[in-house]
């Protein structure tokens, strides 16, 4: 469940960074490949690339954070491992008493 706080905070801040600084990477070079020179489309006065860039932006570098933030945390506390079985010829005490 943290890790989904984890997600949409960095998304929330990540797409806030590119809307003011819309030339950070990779969102701004993928929406140059999607670029349509002839329309300028605009929500809520962005234009519709940085909007693009922003959504970019904010889903790839968000699932990276997210994956390092569970590669640090490292596993579940309270999370049962399963067992491992050893073969019994491993543990056999008759294998001491034979000469």
């Amino acid at each position: 469940m943290l890790g989904l706080f984890v997600f949409l905070a960095s998304f929330l801040s990540l797409f806030t960074i590119t809307l003011i600084f819309p030339n950070v990477p990779p969102g701004y070079l993928l929406a140059d490949l999607l670029r349509n020179p002839e329309t300028n489309y605009t929500v809520a006065g962005v234009s519709g690339n940085t909007l693009i860039s922003a959504i970019i932006n904010g889903l790839s570098w968000s699932v990276i954070i997210t994956l390092i933030y569970f590669y640090w945390r490292g596993p579940e506390k309270g999370k049962r491992n399963l067992p491992v079985w050893v073969p019994g010829y491993a543990k056999s005490s008759s294998s001491k008493n034979e000469k």
